[in-house]
């Protein structure tokens, strides 16, 4: 080795995790509290749970996360979380590491999102979506009198399909923030479809602006969609969104006979409260929670309600 040459990557492991780990750090402290979140932070409750692919009846895999609750102080329940569109772990880690005690934990991350492994002719339509919901409770042997099934946003139209068809059941069903059609910017609307998954990029300062100025209550809530848009898997968006984003699914809700527990958030901007109360009226088994801010339902309140509920 040359005199003057500077060694970038030391041979001893510690010490290159160590400098990884503190430029890391050094990074994520220069920047304001909202890019930490957008761009940096690593959701905690993937540091906890593990990782595996489930592979589908078409060949498809995706990934779930999951954690088993402690004897001691386990509820003998499966939460099996659906989150919507797009979202990131890192959204839900109050919710997750607030349940890790009481629940076995089962995250669900669907076929538009960055992780999944798309076999090459595979179908990507509200149907075939629920059917993933399906397998994975199949293929984990959660019996349907132990499962909390929980979704959010585009996560709850998946599961209301799939009780519509009966294509599963639950103890509990929580939908949250409840959609009868995906909430998108107008012009990503129009773009998923037919438009080169390239151009989703450069669209997305107006994503941004439309999140901030527009959809969000506070910095925080702004943040965690942001980074929804940072991540997006274009051509896994357009593959599944060109079936969904300009349908209304109305009907859906109407079918589904289940007891189910809907929550709204009134003081929320991002979720439509008509649509989630016009889905109330169409659902003759549901019950409505105004837990008031997107905040609360990313809270620990979240699991507080989820365990007043399986006690009746």
């Amino acid at each position: 080795m040359e005199k003057n040459e500077i060694k970038l990557y030391p041979k001893n492991e510690k010490k290159r995790k160590s400098i990884i780990s503190n430029t890391y750090q050094t990074i994520l402290m220069s920047l304001p509290a909202e890019e930490k979140f957008t761009k940096f932070e690593r959701a905690k409750y993937e540091k906890e749970a593990s990782e595996q692919y489930i592979t589908m009846s078409d060949g498809s895999e995706v990934r779930i996360l999951q954690t088993s609750a402690p004897e001691k102080t386990r509820e003998d329940f499966t939460l099996l979380m659906v989150p919507g569109w797009g979202s990131v772990v890192q959204g839900w880690d109050d919710v997750l590491l607030a349940a890790i005690p009481y629940f076995d934990i089962v995250y669900f991350e669907s076929r538009e999102k960055g992780s999944c492994k798309l076999a090459k002719k595979a179908k990507c339509d509200l149907d075939r979506l629920s059917s993933d919901i399906k397998e994975v409770i199949e293929q984990l042997n959660v019996k349907k009198e132990k499962l909390i099934l929980f979704s959010s946003s585009f996560g709850s139209l998946m599961v209301a399909h799939g009780l519509a068809l009966n294509k599963f059941e639950a103890f509990l069903t929580v939908l949250l923030g409840a959609e009868a059609r995906i909430d998108l910017p107008s012009f990503t609307r129009f773009l998923i479809p037919w438009f080169p998954p390239f151009l989703l990029n450069i669209f997305k300062p107006l994503a941004k602006f439309w999140i901030k100025k527009i959809k969000s209550e506070d910095a925080v809530q702004a943040a965690k969609y942001i980074r929804v848009f940072e991540e997006a898997d274009a051509k896994k968006w357009q593959k599944v969104g060109k079936h969904l984003v300009f349908k209304w699914f109305w009907d859906i809700y109407e079918q589904v006979d289940d007891r189910v527990l809907l929550i709204g958030m009134e003081e929320d901007k991002y979720h439509e409260l008509d649509q989630i109360k016009e889905i109330s009226k169409l659902m003759k088994n549901s019950y409505y929670l105004d837990m008031k801010t997107n905040k609360n339902t990313h809270s620990t309140m979240m699991v507080d309600v989820l365990r007043e509920q399986i006690k009746g």
